[in-house]
């Protein structure tokens, strides 16, 4: 299970997270819902170690996080889906997977489920990153993740400015991923999605995460989104 417990942190001087906690288990999706500055994205980037704790202390199954270098916590088996894709964009779709492989030593049969999962690559595999398109970028920040074969996925707006059917995949790997006992957790504004397929919500509001739902509840409440997202 991974574990946040009332972790604080910013940027330099400016805190945006305030005794943040939450938890996710192997085969759960925990969506993190919130305006835009809420401090979702640093939530995911403090789990990854890319910004150091003020306070509070990060887990998995028992293993502290927050004191290891950055570099290492891929090697735990948490794999990060930024926003914006973060691509090596002058290498080609195979070299950027093959960054993902290294980072357990995973080998060709990987190479091959994560192709299975996202065909169109197979079919780009010499072309530059740069030059396809955005919905098979996302795939392949998805691909590069998943060839880490993760026990935990953070997920940042992965479906964001992506056409309908593009949003479908990414909506079924993920589910896919959460049916193999993947942990999952997804910073998403589509409703619908995380209706489909989060398990449970949990509201970040100027850095702090005054309520956590399960979806069941959230659809016998909409009044919730208004609450903290300001919408219907």
């Amino acid at each position: 299970m991974l574990e946040v417990s009332n972790i604080e942190t910013g940027y330099g001087d400016v805190q945006v997270l305030y005794g943040v906690s939450l938890s996710v288990k192997p085969g759960e999706v925990l969506c993190l819902l919130g305006r835009n500055g809420a401090g979702k994205t640093t939530l995911l980037k403090s789990i990854m170690g890319l910004l150091p704790l003020k306070s509070g202390s990060i887990s998995f199954n028992g293993k502290a996080l927050h004191t290891e270098p950055a570099h290492l916590i891929a090697k735990h088996g948490i794999a990060y889906v930024p926003q914006g894709r973060r691509l090596f964009s002058e290498l080609t779709v195979a070299q950027n997977i093959e960054i993902g492989l290294m980072v357990q030593g995973r080998g060709h049969q990987t190479r091959e489920r994560v192709l299975e999962l996202f065909p169109r690559l197979r079919e780009r595999m010499k072309q530059r990153a740069e030059t396809l398109s955005g919905g098979e970028q996302q795939m392949l920040a998805m691909a590069r993740a998943l060839s880490t074969e993760p026990r935990v996925l953070l997920l940042d707006e992965p479906t964001e400015g992506l056409q309908p059917s593009m949003v479908a995949l990414i909506d079924e790997v993920t589910l896919k991923m959460k049916n193999e006992g993947v942990a999952i957790v997804l910073v998403e504004h589509q409703l619908d999605t995380v209706l489909t397929i989060a398990d449970r919500v949990a509201f970040i509001e100027n850095g702090r995460n005054p309520e956590t739902v399960t979806t069941s509840d959230l659809a016998l409440t909409p009044n919730k989104v208004m609450q903290y997202l300001g919408v219907s």
